[in-house]
């Protein structure tokens, strides 16, 4: 079920973070717990189960490569990265349309990827992507792109912080596949 107060304290720690990982690295507290990843990561689908069942969106989910469910890592800011993806997937994916999260384990570090066969990304937009009040507008009426691009800069600073990467690949009216990759502690 869709819980409103998460929601909300995700985004009101997007914009105390996006302050805090702008400062020296000495500000900044890395908080590793064993966690069970299959499980963070349904809770933050979970978190957006109403829209996506409003828009009747088929979501598909994929673990790869791990021997074990129960990983060391900064699960909060894993879950921070990931429901921005996932939030922005469901945003511009049309209703009865799909989405595939994957979930890869690759040595000291996690692969999560979210793709959608949404609006995808126009090629003159694409620049605009990680960078603050970097949003893309939509054409389409039914599309709330209202968001002011906070996202992407804040989840891209995590994924530096924590030795990874995030990008993505799109296509215009095909879609489009976001990835960021996080370190683990344990292997």
């Amino acid at each position: 079920m869709f819980s409103a107060s998460k929601f909300i304290d995700f985004f009101v720690h997007d914009i105390l973070d996006y302050t805090l990982l702008n400062k020296d690295q000495k500000n900044f507290i890395k908080n590793p717990k064993v966690v069970n990843i299959m499980d963070a990561i349904d809770e933050i689908v979970d978190i957006l189960r109403d829209k996506i069942e409003l828009k009747e969106i088929q979501v598909v989910t994929e673990f790869l490569g791990f021997k074990k469910s129960d990983i060391t890592i900064d699960v909060k800011r894993m879950q921070q990265v990931f429901l921005n993806l996932i939030s922005n997937a469901v945003k511009f994916t049309d209703r009865e349309g799909k989405i595939k999260i994957q979930v890869i384990k690759q040595h000291k570090h996690i692969k999560v990827s979210v793709t959608d066969n949404g609006l995808g990304i126009k090629e003159q937009d694409k620049d605009k992507l990680f960078k603050l009040f970097g949003s893309i507008k939509s054409e389409k009426k039914k599309i709330n792109t209202n968001g002011i691009g906070l996202g992407l800069v804040i989840s891209k600073l995590i994924t530096n912080k924590y030795g990874g990467e995030i990008d993505f690949d799109s296509e215009y009216k095909k879609g489009s596949t976001f990835w960021f990759t996080f370190e683990v502690e344990d292997d």
